[in-house]
């Protein structure tokens, strides 16, 4: 029996990854899978209608079962980074927004807007460091001048879904080739985020990169960008397109 956990705080993902399995219970006969969303998640019903449940990847008792219990874990958009010891001692695979090792880190499309640096979903083994490890696949996605960070963002998750429909066997078998990057890449942390949602009225620049920064900020019904008034106020703004047929 091969048992594998998936831990996901993304619906779309973890309902995509779940008919998968469904749809291929025959490749999948001797394989258990096993569901759970992060526990730091602060809007679980989507998921908890799915049948998943919480699970804590900082407490060492917790990792010491999935150890002792799972040969494979999956993160599909968890909210929580593995720590040091999970990755060490059992098979863990990331399915990330982002093309490695381009704008590693937080919200990949954001910064790739910004610095024109290419954009996609890169499905790897996870080490020590955040968004590393070798890449098993990878796909990919244009950016256009009128996308907002919720276009790019839906582009990718589509990206993400056609390449574990591909692969998702693969996965979970182990039939696949490492890709070892030989550069780093940059990486954004939740602080470079928070930077740039902080908008600076003064700044200096053209218009496409004062756009570019609104647009990257724009993200669906999230409050992202704002600047400040009497008393420290925030007023929040954003973009929408309209493009011409």
């Amino acid at each position: 029996m091969i048992n594998v956990l998936i831990i996901s705080d993304n619906k779309p993902l973890v309902s995509f990854i779940q008919n998968l399995v469904t749809n291929n219970a025959t490749e999948f006969q001797g394989v258990k899978f096993d569901y759970r969303y992060s526990t730091i998640n602060k809007n679980p019903d989507s998921l908890i209608s799915l049948g998943l449940t919480s699970v804590n990847v900082k407490s060492e008792a917790t990792v010491a079962d999935i150890i002792e219990h799972y040969s494979l874990v999956i993160s599909a958009h968890c909210k929580q980074i593995f720590p040091e010891k999970l990755v060490n001692n059992v098979r863990c695979i990331n399915i990330h927004p982002g093309l490695n090792p381009h704008n590693r880190g937080w919200f990949p499309q954001v910064f790739a807007i910004i610095n024109k640096k290419p954009v996609g979903c890169t499905i790897h083994l996870m080490n020590e460091e955040i968004d590393d490890g070798a890449i098993l696949f990878q796909k990919e996605v244009p950016i256009f001048d009128w996308d907002t960070s919720l276009n790019v963002y839906e582009r990718v998750q589509q990206a993400e879904m056609e390449l574990l429909d591909l692969h998702f066997c693969d996965l979970v078998f182990g039939r696949y080739e490492q890709k070892v990057l030989e550069e780093k890449g940059n990486y954004n942390g939740i602080s470079d985020f928070k930077a740039l949602c902080n908008l600076d009225l003064n700044q200096v620049g053209t218009l496409r990169e004062h756009i570019d920064l609104l647009r990257a900020l724009s993200h669906g019904e999230f409050k992202n960008a704002y600047f400040t008034i009497n008393e420290g106020k925030k007023v929040f703004l954003s973009l929408n397109f309209d493009k011409e047929n």
